[in-house]
């Protein structure tokens, strides 16, 4: 090679990363715009309500209160009075709320800054690991910058306070743990997905079939040592209270369903009037989510990457037919994106991946909230998020039950 040709592919070089780097600053830019232009707004949309008051019932020793719609509703217009009549559930288990209760140790106005800080914090180290993780560039990093920051799910997990940024850190935190034969970390990691479990559980059930049995064991013993805390927490009566409170009808209009873009949420635009026996339906379904995830752990138990596969193939699934999963839970699939454009596990051919690429407009920023605004919530019978997912879930899965390429190896 000539130092002519050097010097032009240094600058051409150069020119890529300049503008990859605009592209990360753009994003950035646009993500901390429109949440800081959010925060006015906070009696009327953030979820921040719903953790805080009832770990601030905890402190005053009223914790089983905290599981009640009458108890969530005092301590939460006490403690924020912009919420007006508004009341945000609390469906998070009492493990989680162990887990976040120590935000009630500041002020309701100092809780709302060091939330927010929380959040953005876990988005950076996620974004950090996952670059360690699949080794990206910087080119390649910048670009996973902007893509994060003007997406949907980011934009509304900062919006309204959303844990979506805390599990995506766990979720990758134990990928990357895995990667690095780091049995304990994973485990560890994997703990903190009690926060929402029924996202994890067809995820939790591929490792239990991949043979992964020590991260799932030291997971298993910090969620039993949770559930001491939280029972010394909000005692048996708040153990019953929260039982109650997710299986009451009366509970449905809090959590939004028809909003998800998953099975449950699909046949629900379709069908309201059938909600009881969608219900039994789409649960019966989770459950078989569960035992197709736990049979392709154990087809794929014996790939050195077996880890990887799951994230590609069982964590869309998962999702799609969660009981419950909103757009800014989506957060969760950033490392299967990653993935299908990787190459680490499964080539992927380039129709693939321009499908993939076409596909994740509808889920950024500006369309997403036409589709959100102007069209879900104006009675849109079809969510086009879920006839994305459904369709790459399905085709993802096949795709790692067909083969792999050997990259890493993981612990059994």
């Amino acid at each position: 090679m000539t130092t002519d040709e050097a010097n032009k592919l240094e600058r051409t070089a150069r020119i890529e990363n300049t503008i990859a780097t605009l592209f990360a600053l753009l994003g950035v830019g646009t993500l901390c715009g429109l949440t800081y232009l959010s925060l006015p707004a906070f009696g009327g949309i953030s979820d921040l309500p719903e953790y805080y008051a009832p770990a601030k019932l905890i402190f005053e020793g009223k914790g089983a209160l905290g599981y009640t719609l009458d108890g969530l509703a005092e301590a939460q217009h006490r403690f924020f009075p912009s919420m007006g009549g508004r009341i945000v559930a609390l469906f998070v288990p009492p493990q989680g709320l162990a887990l976040v209760s120590p935000i009630a140790l500041v002020s309701p106005d100092a809780a709302r800054v060091v939330w927010k800080a929380l959040l953005v914090s876990c988005l950076a180290a996620s974004i950090f690991l996952l670059k360690k993780t699949f080794n990206l560039g910087y080119k390649q990093t910048c670009y996973l910058i902007a893509a994060i920051s003007l997406s949907d799910a980011a934009y509304n997990s900062l919006r309204i306070d959303q844990l979506a940024p805390i599990l995506l850190l766990s979720y990758v935190a134990a990928i990357h743990s895995f990667k690095s034969n780091n049995q304990i970390g994973a485990g560890l990691w994997l703990a903190l997905v009690i926060l929402k479990p029924q996202q994890f559980l067809p995820f939790m059930a591929y490792l239990a079939g991949a043979k992964k049995f020590k991260p799932l064991l030291i997971s298993a013993s910090v969620i039993a040592a949770l559930s001491i805390v939280a029972l010394l927490q909000i005692g048996q009566s708040g153990w019953a209270n929260y039982f109650a409170l997710v299986s009451a009808p009366s509970s449905v209009p809090f959590m939004q369903p028809e909003l998800t873009p998953t099975v449950r949420g699909q046949l629900l635009r379709l069908f309201p009037s059938a909600s009881a026996s969608i219900f039994s339906l789409t649960s019966a379904l989770y459950l078989v989510s569960i035992a197709i995830s736990a049979f392709a752990g154990w087809k794929l138990s014996e790939k050195e990457n077996s880890v990887l596969l799951g994230v590609l193939g069982i964590m869309p699934l998962g999702l799609v037919l969660s009981m419950h999963c909103h757009t800014y839970d989506l957060l969760l699939l950033i490392p299967t994106i990653l993935l299908i454009f990787n190459d680490a596990v499964i080539p992927f051919n380039q129709v693939w991946k321009l499908v993939v690429m076409l596909g994740t407009i509808v889920f950024v920023l500006p369309l997403s909230v036409e589709i959100q605004h102007d069209y879900l919530l104006k009675g849109g019978q079809f969510n086009p998020w879920f006839f994305l997912l459904l369709p790459l879930s399905i085709a993802l899965l096949i795709q790692s039950l067909r083969g792999s390429k050997t990259t890493l190896k993981e612990p059994q």
